[in-house]
């Protein structure tokens, strides 16, 4: 009986406590005098997000709710407080014109023992400033011109693949496995120095790493710590991705070095990794150029399976579902592509690209309704002022901005739920302020390749467009519903389409 007394006073005294800190913890902007909506203990704004709601849906609510009434209010990511910013105005001035007070994004990284973690993506502070000063010493923007050849030797394989798989009609096509392939191949070849083949990339073991790179026990708990305590969480050596992963990612990037270095063979066409590459030649002959090291390498090339390719992959099903229930709008667009590729010889140039205007409105209008990534994370380094309010930043806030919630906002989109290119006319961009459409970012940390990136999606769906056209078959669901359980705002499943020769 005394034991059972025991441990029933432990427990209780455990709950006790423990109410006692998610209490205080959710209490942080009340104590400070912020506006904000009274959180659930102990689940902070985020209950229900995973099963019944995605996170994209939280932000939304808030952001309708709240937009006009403050520049930013406070949120709670479970006990994690951070500040959600409404204002366009204020996003300008912390993406763009006052950055330099927000150049980090508070993620992640252990680059000492978790080497795919050493990417633009999730560092932050002298080593994220090192990496950048190092990338821009290369000329990095100015040589992403010279992709395109490269690019479309990709293009030039996966068009003859879809020759040989699709030869007139498919009744129901898994255009997400589709996209996927080309997707996998492009990085394979330019960031990794692979011959990608589009019949035959699940069955490699690089897909199967693209795949599968996390740690076969993630557990979102530990993430979610590791986000909160990073100096603790690398003190106990925390591995976002599994050995398995890195080993070989590592051991590629290696192997390919070797090759383009000390074999003098040169790749068939200028890539990322020739790119990265030539800083060792170039560091030699001038010390202004800084020599990029193997591992930072890995980290470079690994990062554009991590930004990119779910994130283009979703974007490329998603405008091919949105062509198949709207079929004038992919004529239109199939018409453009084919009056382009005339005038230019049936040769995808850079200035055909560019000539592409219809099609990159629909692009344009696909990041915007299907926003693969529904918010922007930055931290506050230095105390700062917003300007034209009374409101401080201290160092150390945690920002969000909601970027897919800011994509529906029908101050700036006529019709924010109905897919519509012309959101994205010449005369109707110009009437909206920068910060409404964010797909990329913007400012120091905005994509750095976003340039390809563009280039990537729409040599795919000329090639696609050009000769198929996409309608919904049984295996279609309607309306599209997104995957809860993700950060990235994708299709809860793979997207089937008929696809039909032209």
């Amino acid at each position: 009986m005394e034991l059972l007394q025991r441990v029933l006073f432990t427990l209780v005294g455990a709950a006790s406590v423990c109410y006692f800190v998610i209490k205080v913890a959710l209490g942080h902007w009340k104590r400070r005098g912020i506006l904000h909506e009274k959180p659930k203990k102990p689940w902070g704004h985020l209950k229900g997000v995973g099963r019944k709601r995605h996170v994209a849906e939280v932000l939304q609510t808030l952001y309708d709710k709240y937009k006009g009434q403050a520049p930013f209010i406070g949120f709670f990511a479970l006990l994690k407080p951070m500040l959600l910013i409404l204002d366009l105005d204020s996003i300008n001035y912390i993406l763009l014109k006052d950055a330099k007070y927000f150049m980090d994004r508070g993620l992640y990284y252990n680059i000492q023992d978790d080497v795919l973690s050493q990417n633009q993506l999730q560092m932050d502070g002298i080593e994220w400033q090192h990496m950048h000063l190092k990338l821009k010493s290369l000329q990095w923007q100015e040589k992403l011109q010279n992709l395109l050849p490269a690019l479309l030797k990709v293009q030039q394989t996966f068009e003859n693949s879809l020759k040989d798989k699709i030869p007139k009609t498919v009744a129901a096509q898994n255009v997400t496995e589709l996209v996927e392939g080309f997707n996998i191949d492009c990085i394979s070849s330019l960031a990794f120095g692979l011959e990608g083949d589009s019949l035959r990339y699940r069955n490699t073991q690089f897909h199967h790493m693209c795949k599968s790179y996390t740690k076969s026990n993630f557990n979102i708990y530990k993430a979610y710590l590791a986000f909160w305590f990073p100096s603790l969480a690398r003190l106990f050596q925390y591995h976002v991705y599994s050995p398995m992963a890195t080993q070989y990612f590592q051991k590629l990037i290696a192997e390919k070095l070797t090759e383009r270095e000390y074999q003098r063979t040169q790749s068939s066409h200028f890539d990322f990794l020739q790119l990265w590459c030539d800083s060792r030649k170039i560091s030699q002959r001038n010390q202004m150029y800084k020599k990029l090291e193997n591992q930072e390498i890995v980290g470079q090339a690994f990062s554009f399976i991590l930004a990119g390719l779910e994130s283009t992959t979703t974007t490329l099903s998603c405008c091919l579902y949105e062509l198949a229930l709207q079929p004038d709008i992919q004529h239109m667009a199939r018409s453009e592509i084919r009056a382009v590729l005339a005038k230019h010889q049936s040769k995808l140039t850079e200035d055909a690209l560019n000539e592409l205007v219809y099609l990159k409105q629909i692009l344009n209008e696909t990041l915007r309704k299907h926003s693969p990534y529904p918010f922007l994370l930055r931290l506050t380094t230095k105390e700062y002022e917003l300007p034209n309010s009374i409101f401080m930043l201290q160092e150390g806030n945690h920002l969000i901005i909601p970027t897919s919630a800011i994509h529906h906002d029908a101050a700036f989109y006529a019709r924010p739920d109905k897919f519509d290119p012309e959101h994205f006319h010449s005369k109707n961009v110009q009437q909206r302020p920068p910060c409404a459409f964010l797909p990329y970012g913007m400012g120091p940390r905005a994509c750095m390749a976003q340039h390809y990136v563009q280039q990537q999606m729409l040599v795919c769906l000329v090639t696609l467009l050009q000769c198929y056209s996409f309608t919904p078959c049984a295996e279609t669901i309607i309306p599209l519903t997104y995957d809860n359980s993700k950060v990235l705002r994708k299709p809860k499943k793979d997207i089937w389409l008929s696809m039909q020769k032209t």
